[in-house]
């Protein structure tokens, strides 16, 4: 049935949109419409023919049938009425916080506040643009309706109701009816609605200007003294009506928190998937390990994971999933309402506590715990909104241990250096912003004191854990590297001994800005510090002819350098192992060149889109360049583009061992401008390209890997030759690296007095285990040979 109605529905929408397309024309040539009176008095009615009101009357219902929908679309506003009358209690929420309670709301009530009027004001936004888009689409279905019954006879010339066209024109009539009503109430219902958006998007710019003013007036007031100073005791009371009102206004928070836990589902969704995504990855490849090592037939060292290596990291890793995900939960939103950040801080403290009790040595734990009471005592001291004259003794005093504790644990830190470098500097920030709190305290200015205890328990344990959480990143790609090892695969060609710093580097550098971002917001300077950067990176300066941005700089320089340190690297990929010094090096494509310079290249073509220059400074620069080329870059462009031809020509590829110039060594690598060989001596040198290409090179390697090679003997004045020719060619036959199609000869050298010089020589399969097989085949000739009694010399 729904099937049927939609495609006559689609039927009636086509045959409408033919009907308002020939009426238009029609009326405008006319005029104005008049009433159906009128133009029944100005010109007499034609006589109407069945088939043509037959056809009017189908195209009559089809035109109501479209109004009658687009009516109802219009006025599907269900999840609309929902939604709305929980923003307007929250804007009632928020009116009645600032102006009943006045300054006793906090920064981070107001940040809050202004994070929630932000959203409100953005789908109220949305909601009148689609109530106006909805109101005028019911204004043309009226103008529609109201042009409908001209197309068909008066009342008075209908056919009697007794024949088919009569029963449709009064089957028509009513459904004319019905969808007059309905168009009333769907207009009456979109009216009401958008005075009632309009309303609250109205109260929402007022709202947000009265939490700017009282922004204002928090900033003013910090310049001032709120309170009697500590040596003035006969004046400091505590204000309980102030107290009752943090309360109530606490209390009455409950539903701004229900609604901002409602608007950002989504965070707590990404969390959970970041947790499971991190769990699974390490959970994965220490399981990988653990069934490769169960299917080594003999223990290899390889497989066993070396205990210094893996600090946080287990196999079942919960706790260090959690710390990832509560350790980057706050930087979701920087202006989330108090009690989302305090339920985020206390997961992650205590996230943190039971994964450093059993990695942490005892000493470090016990400092971790002092600092977490230091935080709950602190902000449970501070919750007090006019307190008296005890409980600022009592503040003043755990600033004080608050400081102890801060000293002694930045002397541990430096003698042991168990966590990372960048905690040390925020362990004296602590120590410094208590001293601070304790001088606004003992001055009077309690908002302030709070406002720095804040920023200075928060920046310690954010800084405790996200020195944590980069040591687990750090763990969990070295867990990575050696799972891929045994597979076989392109990770197994790292050395991560070498990328380890660049990673930690990273990470260090990320969570520098993390926890920068963090700081900053406690101290109520964040939206200042974003404004000012925003400033600096954006304002436009002008050199010459030349429009640029310091924003359009730095992002040139840091592609730059992220395509040198990516060039870099990428040989990892290709087989640039850990030992330099391995003989069983296999050989690797010399195009790896081609891929460093290809990296470049888009490097550059991304900077310099990223830089915004126009295309012809960009000629102009590629120009100036070109005549540098020509004055002093000669032989760095020889040298390039002698690398570009080794790519092609391919001379010897990396592995390879070659003689140039009388140095010899296996390649290890071909840049851009220069190749690097190792020598057998373990030196390393550096060749441009230009001298291999324009110089002779011998490749020992080129095809194979064979080279022939000889020994010495002498032997005494009594030998056999024949017999002595005979054992030593069984024993260069019978090593497996020697060449068996290819019989080894054996010439006479010299003879003298004293017996024979020989001359062997022999084919070997592995030029890299020459001097290592020519000891062992002298070893085992020389034994062969004084069993058989010859001797020598």
């Amino acid at each position: 049935m729904r099937l049927l109605l939609d495609s006559r529905f689609t039927r009636i929408v086509l045959l409408a949109s033919l009907l308002v397309g020939s009426w238009g024309p029609l009326r405008a040539a006319v005029g104005p419409a008049r009433p159906a009176s009128a133009r029944a008095k100005a010109r007499p009615t034609p006589p109407v023919l069945p088939d043509s009101l037959a056809q009017r009357i189908e195209r009559a219902y089809f035109v109501l049938s479209r109004i009658n929908g687009t009516a109802r679309r219009s006025t599907n506003t269900e999840d609309l009425s929902d939604d709305l009358p929980s923003v307007e209690d929250n804007l009632a929420t928020i009116r009645e916080n600032l102006d009943q309670y006045g300054d006793v709301v906090d920064v981070k009530q107001l940040q809050m506040y202004r994070v929630l009027l932000a959203d409100m004001q953005a789908k109220l936004g949305e909601w009148r643009t689609s109530l106006a888009a909805g109101g005028k689409q019911l204004i043309a279905m009226q103008a529609r309706l109201d042009t409908l019954g001209t197309q068909l006879p008066p009342a008075a010339e209908r056919p009697p109701i007794a024949t088919a066209v009569g029963r449709a024109l009064a089957r028509l009539q009513g459904k004319e009816d019905r969808a007059t009503q309905l168009l009333l109430r769907s207009r009456q219902t979109v009216t009401g609605l958008q005075t009632r958006v309009s309303d609250g998007y109205i109260q929402t710019l007022e709202l947000q200007d009265v939490v700017r003013e009282q922004m204002g007036r928090f900033n003013r007031r910090n310049s001032a003294a709120e309170l009697p100073p500590l040596w003035h005791p006969g004046s400091i009371k505590a204000d309980e009506q102030a107290s009752a009102l943090v309360r109530k206004s606490y209390a009455a928070q409950r539903s701004l928190v229900s609604y901002y836990f409602a608007e950002n589902w989504d965070y707590w969704v990404w969390m959970v998937v970041l947790a499971l995504s991190f769990f699974g990855w390490v959970f994965r490849n220490f399981r990988a390990l653990r069934l490769a090592a169960a299917k080594a037939p003999t223990p290899s060292p390889a497989l066993e994971l070396p205990e210094h290596r893996l600090h946080y990291l287990r196999p079942v890793p919960v706790a260090a999933a959690l710390l990832v995900v509560f350790s980057l939960a706050p930087f979701f939103d920087l202006q989330a309402p108090a009690a989302y950040t305090d339920l985020l801080q206390l997961l992650l403290l205590v996230t943190l506590t039971a994964l450093g009790w059993r990695s942490w040595p005892r000493a470090l734990f016990w400092y971790w715990v002092g600092i977490v009471v230091a935080f709950f005592a602190l902000t449970f001291a501070y919750a007090v909104r006019a307190p008296g004259l005890g409980v600022r003794w009592i503040t003043l005093l755990l600033n004080l241990g608050a400081v102890g504790l801060g000293l002694a644990f930045w002397r541990y830190l430096r003698q042991h250096r168990l966590l990372a470098g960048f905690v040390r500097p925020v362990a004296l920030l602590f120590v410094g912003l208590n001293v601070l709190a304790m001088l606004a305290n003992a001055y009077g200015r309690v908002s302030v004191a709070k406002m720095f205890t804040t920023a200075a328990i928060f920046g310690l344990t954010q800084v405790v854990a996200l020195s944590a959480f980069v040591r687990i990143v750090t763990e969990a790609f070295y867990l990575q590297v050696q799972r891929t090892r045994q597979v076989g695969g392109v990770g197994g060609r790292f050395s991560f001994g070498k990328i380890e710093s660049g990673l930690r580097k990273g990470l260090t550098v990320l969570v520098g800005v993390l926890w920068l971002m963090l700081f900053t917001t406690n101290l109520n300077l964040y939206n200042l510090f974003y404004r000012v950067i925003e400033h600096t990176l954006t304002a436009p300066h002008q050199l010459g002819s030349t429009v640029f941005t310091l924003g359009n700089i730095l992002l040139f320089v840091g592609i730059i350098l992220l395509t040198i340190q990516l060039q870099k690297y990428v040989g990892y990929f290709f087989g640039e192992a850990d030992d330099d010094f391995n003989a069983d090096t296999d050989r690797k494509g010399s195009w790896m060149v081609a891929i460093r310079l290809g990296i470049l290249a888009v490097g550059l073509f991304l900077a310099t889109l990223a830089s915004g220059l126009p295309v012809d400074k960009i000629a102009i620069v590629l120009g100036a360049l070109g005549v540098g080329i020509g004055l002093g870059l000669q032989n760095i462009i020889n040298n390039l583009v002698s690398g570009v031809i080794l790519i092609f020509e391919r001379p010897f590829q990396v592995g390879d061992y070659i003689e140039v110039n009388g140095k010899t060594g296996r390649v290890k690598d071909i840049g851009i401008r220069a190749s690097k060989l190792i020598s057998q001596a373990g030196s390393e040198i550096i060749l441009p390209n230009g001298d291999l290409l324009s110089g002779h090179v011998i490749n020992w390697t080129l095809s194979n890997n064979h080279i022939r090679t000889e020994l010495g003997l002498s032997l005494g004045p009594e030998t056999d030759l024949d017999q002595a020719r005979r054992l030593i060619s069984e024993e260069i036959l019978a090593h497996p690296n020697t060449l068996h199609k290819v019989a080894p000869e054996i010439l006479l050298n010299s003879v003298n007095t004293s017996g024979y010089d020989l001359k062997v020589l022999f084919w070997i399969n592995n030029i890299r285990q020459e001097q290592a097989l020519k000891s062992e085949l002298l070893a085992s000739i020389y034994q062969q040979l004084s069993q058989a009694g010859i001797v020598m010399r």
